[in-house]
């Protein structure tokens, strides 16, 4: 069949024809032409519907693409359709802002190049509470361990002075070091698991790298590695706070709230509880029996502070001590998790597995935290809570 521009040059022409036989009194010429401009104009609609479905199948198969390749897990094995199973030696690396949400960093835009254009054409969702401390603090990418100086806390000694010697105060940079951790774990899997994508996807996605990420989010908090991770609770210089007598725990936050503020200048917007934290919060009453924060949950707010549900939180027991409740208020960019090498699958064979038909599968990254304003985190060791036994 003709194309449609094809066509539509034959219709002006037909049209034109008509209006010259009629104009010179040709009107039986004029009716045969008429038939020719009917016969074109049903062609131009057969080859417009051929297009239309052309598109179409085009758009469903580019919909059906963009579907499999959702997943950090079809990002690491390819498009299901080519999928011919791994074997021994086979890597895969997820790319740099594409993996589990607490561990989402940002590719560095290169100056220079032309910037590539992409059309989307799925619908987003609401945004997702966050799903622990480590999604809310800055991400970002390094070569190695680094060395920084951390912000000072103003000893403000500042006073009327008439004689003598004037007021000193003190504001000293303090150097440090964010040294870098390689975080891993593997898994035994049957060669047939090797061959199916679903399966592997499933193991990839929902068993290792929700492991790293579980893991890091427990180290940028509760690290205590002196050669890697120290968390943000095990770090120098961060506020401390003890629950007064009398105090519920709002109270308790707002005072936490306040010690950031006036420590930093800069006003905190995020508190990191246990879900046990929030569960006794969202139960307390008062005199009469009404709730007194009952829209307090992951996400929410308490005090002028988004609320962060973090199973870390809960302060495990130790030398005979009771396992209680703590809690984090924070300023999120006072510290920053940073990615030498991003979440990285490898499979290979491990001693007698080639002969029991196993392979090995590993997931590994490697980062570190690095906290620049530590008087930006004020901890509460113990908010009068005993910890879910």
């Amino acid at each position: 069949m003709p194309g449609i521009a094809t066509l539509q040059d034959s219709l002006r022409e037909y049209e034109g024809q008509v209006a010259a036989l009629v104009a010179s009194g040709d009107n039986d010429a004029a009716r045969e032409m008429s038939g020719r401009i009917a016969l074109t104009r049903e062609l131009i609609m057969d080859a417009a519907a051929e297009v239309e479905a052309e598109n179409r199948a085009l758009r469903e198969a580019g919909s059906a693409t963009r579907a499999e390749s959702a997943t950090i897990g079809a990002q690491l094995l390819g498009d299901i359709a080519a999928f011919a199973g791994i074997s021994n030696g086979w890597q895969g690396r997820a790319p740099i802002g594409n993996s589990m949400p607490s561990l989402a960093r940002p590719a560095n835009a290169v100056s220079g190049l032309t910037t590539p254009q992409i059309y989307r054409y799925d619908i987003g969702g609401p945004v997702a509470p966050p799903t622990g401390f480590l999604a809310t603090i800055p991400k970002g990418a390094t070569e190695g361990d680094e060395h920084f100086y951390r912000a000072p806390v103003l000893t403000n000694n500042a006073a009327g002075w008439t004689s003598g010697n004037k007021p000193e105060s003190a504001l000293q940079w303090t150097p440090a070091v964010a040294n870098l951790e390689t975080i891993a774990h593997w898994m035994p899997i049957k060669r047939q698991t090797a061959n199916r994508y679903k399966l592997l996807e499933s193991i990839v996605t929902n068993s290792l790298l929700l492991g790293l990420d579980l893991r890091c989010n427990e180290y940028a908090l509760r690290g205590s590695n002196s050669s890697g991770i120290v968390g943000v609770l095990n770090t120098t210089g961060i506020l401390e706070h003890n629950k007064a007598s009398g105090k519920n725990i709002k109270d308790t936050l707002a005072a936490m709230k306040r010690k950031v503020r006036v420590a930093t200048g800069i006003a905190p917007t995020h508190v990191c509880l246990s879900p046990y934290a929030i569960e006794e919060l969202s139960e307390e009453k008062d005199s009469t029996g009404r709730y007194l924060f009952p829209e307090i949950a992951n996400g929410g707010t308490i005090a002028g502070l988004t609320v962060v549900e973090d199973v870390n939180m809960t302060v495990a027991a130790h030398d005979s001590v009771q396992a209680k409740e703590s809690a984090l208020v924070y300023y999120p960019a006072g510290a920053s998790f940073d990615v030498a090498d991003p979440e990285e699958v490898i499979v290979g064979l491990k001693d007698s597995q080639l002969i029991q038909n196993e392979y090995t599968i590993l997931a590994e990254t490697t980062a570190c935290l690095r906290v620049d304003m530590p008087a930006c985190f004020c901890h509460c060791a113990d908010l009068g809570i005993a910890a879910e036994a």
